[in-house]
Parts: structure tokens; sequence; C-alpha cells
């Protein structure tokens, strides 16, 4: 298998290609950020709830609910009206290795 290069040989130069490691980390951010929209969509969609169902339940638009879906969420606010008009509860984890506690103080885990 003569010619196959090693991801630490290559991936420097496609970092520099990208615009460097802050541009590589912003794109790792983006896309998991889409893939949290889509997995609350699918959620909604699971329990049944239609898009103007949660709209209604949040008393925002169904165009900003699509928004949500799609990732553009600009407080964790909306993020926590958002689940919580499907069902659930919010809950904000301070992460120390293994160790973890959920923040209750945060007014995102009231129902």
């Amino acid at each position: 298998m003569a010619g196959n290069a090693k991801w630490s040989d290559v991936r420097p130069q496609l970092v520099a290609e990208l615009g460097g490691e802050q541009m590589v980390a912003e794109a790792r951010h983006r896309q998991q950020v889409y893939i949290d929209a889509y997995r609350l969509a699918e959620r909604r969609s699971a329990l049944g709830l239609t898009q103007a169902e949660v709209a209604e339940r949040m008393g925002v638009t169904k165009g900003r609910v699509s928004q949500i879906e799609r990732g553009e969420v600009s407080t964790v606010d909306v993020i926590a009206r958002y689940v919580q008009a499907i069902g659930g509860q919010l809950q904000i984890a301070a992460v120390f290795g293994d160790d973890h506690y959920v923040l209750r103080g945060t007014g995102t885990d009231a129902a």
C-alpha cells in the first residue's frame, strides 16, 4: 500500500488550507450545533408534535421553530423553552474529568 499518507502528515496541510486551527474548531462547533438541533427535531417528530404545535407552546412562530431546528439559536433560554415545549427538561452540567454537577440554579431545569 505504498502511497498512502498518514493522517498526522496530511492534517497540518489541510488545517492550513482551511484557515488554521481556530477555523477547524469553529467548523466542528457549527457541525455539533447542527447535529444537536437535528436530534431535537427528530425527538419532536417522534413525539408526534408538529412545528406549529411547538411554536404555539413556545409563543413563537413556526418559522422560529424551524430556525431552532436548524441550529439557529441565540440563547440557552431558547433551547430550554424548546425542550420544555416538547416535554423535556434542559439541564446544564459542569464537567470536571469523570465528575460532573448538574447546575440547578440556572433556571433551565424548571418545568
